[in-house]
């Protein structure tokens, strides 16, 4: 072992000397932003047809000779191999390909703490920024514009390992829906706006009867409507935010000990559902609020507003909590209200909402820094697939057009009948060849529902969490403090423990590694506030 050690160390010290020598006698300058594979070195052979293994992560697996990838092998001129791993258990399945030496040329990264992981595991390729305003300057510069220096956050020890992908969805807070018809039947005649106003509503759809059938079997709110009375005191648990000028953690700021002790007397007053300890979903879609549907709660914030949206034109879709409202009462699904996260004593609200950022990747192989040219190629055809035009984009999303979609005179892109996402994703389509869903196409292809979330208010009163990276520490304690988070607030809201139990968490909380969390984090931010 030493003397191969050795020998490595010799052939390094070789390769550096030698490299020294050509950078010098090409007149190179290492000082600029951006160095490593060169773009000079870099540029694509126009006469070869790359082999390209890509990874994405989709429900359906692709089919062979599938329509897309067949579409884009010709246009791009390469040879796609496309990895059929299902995205409900990507992690595990692409440790399984690691594990067997197997590394993708193009791949996604879920997750900072990931990107941090496969760094450390030697398993992804830098992405020299020269380089990658070279070959997918639409690429950079949309990314840019939505996020700015938003390739700060793909960085891990100074250097670029992804191409971060920016979610529109999330310019929108999560949902705040009200059953409009029980509203009515209480004499409510508007969405409750304030905590007050929210806290009378709740108590009316428990003891009023405002499904009218003579039983007292409703409650005013689940696990998913909590979350917005910890917003109404300013933080939500499970995120960091500035306060007086540094990152704090919310579940450990002091006003959350007065959001625990409002919903303990909801508790006990029989308003919070009992059962919201295992939350609203019954299985199946992740989004679906059976409570709600069901006809359990009279307020639900489960899943993200376009869920909840009514059905907008023909062929719309991905309204699945009221589609399946619907079909069970399709009255209420009609008169739902679309409402706000309530104000608190100061004035605060917020219901989570996500930051354009959210930790996930395009990433590349490790293989590829000895490939500079492939990883060109790469970044050539994410450019134009995804943001050279809007045409691209829609194709890539949807398939062909006139064959799969329609434009409409305002460029919406309509799926002709009986085309399904899974149809999409085993032709390749939909986010199988490229997952780069940048806002500026994106927006105009969800126009209509864009429109309908601004005018809901969805821009409104969302809380992002500040922190957009990984912390060193994160994998060694982080699954104790949430641990010790979920137990002290659950027995604090069922009042299995008094409310004093707050403080005794704070105190372990920081002791069990939260306080070193807290000093990493603002490590972190202040290098980003500079």
């Amino acid at each position: 072992m030493k003397k191969n050690k050795f020998n490595r160390l010799a052939l390094l010290s070789a390769a550096s000397l030698l490299l020294a020598v050509f950078s010098a006698a090409c007149g190179t300058d290492d000082s600029k932003e951006g160095t490593g594979a060169k773009t000079a070195d870099s540029t694509p052979q126009a006469d070869k047809k790359y082999k390209i293994s890509w990874v994405s992560g989709q429900s359906t697996p692709v089919v062979k000779d599938a329509k897309m990838v067949k579409y884009w092998n010709e246009k791009l001129n390469v040879e796609l191999d496309v990895w059929n791993v299902e995205s409900n258990n990507y992690a595990e399945m692409m440790n399984l390909k690691f594990a067997s030496g197997e590394i993708p040329d193009r791949m996604l990264t879920k997750g900072f703490t990931v990107l941090q992981k496969y760094v450390d595991q030697d398993l992804l390729a830098e992405i020299p920024l020269d380089m990658l305003k070279k070959y997918a300057p639409n690429v950079y510069a949309k990314t840019e514009k939505e996020f700015p220096n938003a390739f700060e956050y793909a960085k891990i020890n100074g250097k670029i390992y992804g191409i971060p992908q920016l979610n529109m969805y999330d310019r929108y807070r999560g949902p705040v829906i009200w059953r409009g018809d029980w509203l009515k039947n209480v004499g409510i005649t508007k969405a409750p706006e304030t905590l007050e106003e929210f806290e009378t509503a709740l108590y009316k759809l428990t003891n009023e009867d405002p499904d009218k059938n003579g039983k007292k079997d409703t409650y005013g709110i689940s696990k998913s409507g909590v979350t917005n009375i910890y917003g109404a005191f300013g933080y939500l648990p499970d995120r960091w935010n500035e306060r007086d000028g540094k990152l704090v953690f919310g579940a450990v700021q002091p006003e959350m000990k007065e959001a625990l002790k409002l919903l303990n007397k909801w508790y006990k007053d029989g308003v919070i559902d009992p059962e919201f300890i295992t939350g609203e979903n019954n299985g199946g879609y992740w989004a679906l609020s059976h409570a709600f549907i069901n006809g359990r709660i009279g307020t639900s914030s489960l899943g993200v507003y376009y869920h909840w949206k009514p059905l907008l034109f023909e062929g719309d879709s991905a309204s699945h909590d009221y589609v399946e409202l619907k079909k069970v009462n399709a009255a209420a699904a009609d008169a739902l209200v679309y409402g706000l996260p309530p104000k608190g004593p100061n004035g605060k609200m917020g219901a989570p909402q996500g930051s354009m950022i959210n930790g996930n990747f395009v990433s590349f192989g490790k293989q590829l820094e000895k490939e500079p040219d492939k990883l060109a190629k790469i970044l050539q055809m994410i450019d134009q697939i995804s943001a050279s035009t809007y045409e691209n984009y829609v194709t890539a999303m949807l398939g062909i057009e006139g064959q799969e979609w329609t434009f409409t005179d305002k460029k919406v892109p309509l799926l002709k009948t009986g085309i399904s996402t899974q149809d999409l994703e085993a032709m390749g389509a939909n986010n199988v060849i490229e997952s780069l869903e940048l806002p500026e196409f994106s927006a105009i292809r969800n126009q209509i529902n864009v429109k309908w979330a601004t005018e809901q208010g969805f821009e409104k009163g969302g809380i992002r969490n500040q922190l957009l990276t990984a912390l060193p520490s994160q994998a060694k304690y982080q699954a104790e403090l949430t641990k010790l988070q979920e137990q002290a607030y659950l027995s604090i809201i069922t009042g299995d423990k008094p409310l004093s139990e707050f403080d005794e968490f704070v105190k372990k909380w920081r002791g069990s590694g939260g306080e070193q969390m807290e000093k990493e984090a603002n490590e972190w931010f202040s290098k980003v506030k500079k």
